[in-house]
């Protein structure tokens, strides 16, 4: 999966920095290294939920908490729980400390996205090698979105009822 990240980032054009550090398996150990080397910029957090048997790539800010229940009305169901190990190797064959926001093989899973991460420049995340970093620009973030197969959509945290603007909305 590594060399497919690196293979989308050539095929859009993408300028990226790749940082090497220890093995992370938390977002502590990630928070640990991002301080040792001086590096600010905003992380990403990736998350796979399983509903009713279909599973969903949810890509946010590493610091924001995640809770399963803002997703219920967009999955379609109350019934969403955090994918398993297990699970996560067979519908995207990461782990679930270096679960990257693209690159997979996968095109069926949904993948919802954080429109904060777009009010910053730069976006870090691990491309699936617990000991590697890939640093971008948020822009070119959302070119390689525009170009996946994925279905896309944009949420904001922002608001008390809908997380979404509207219903299934796929653009910023």
């Amino acid at each position: 999966m590594f060399e497919n990240i690196l293979e989308i980032l050539q095929k859009n054009s993408i300028k990226y920095d790749l940082v090497e550090h220890s093995e992370s398996k938390s977002c502590e150990d990630s928070k640990k290294f991002r301080e040792e080397l001086w590096l600010s910029w905003i992380w990403s957090k990736n998350i796979v939920f399983h509903a009713k048997w279909v599973f969903y790539l949810v890509t946010t800010i590493w610091e924001k908490e995640i809770k399963a229940r803002k997703f219920k009305k967009e999955f379609w169901t109350k019934d969403i729980r955090f994918a398993t190990q297990e699970e996560i190797t067979a519908v995207l064959d990461a782990v679930i400390w270096s679960i990257p926001p693209f690159g997979f093989k996968n095109s069926e899973i949904k993948i919802f996205v954080d429109k904060e991460i777009f009010s910053h420049k730069y976006f870090m995340f691990n491309p699936w090698v617990p000991t590697k970093t890939i640093r971008i620009e948020t822009s070119d973030l959302k070119k390689i979105y525009d170009n996946l197969p994925n279905q896309k959509i944009y949420f904001d945290f922002s608001g008390e009822q809908s997380i979404f603007e509207n219903d299934l909305k796929s653009d910023i």
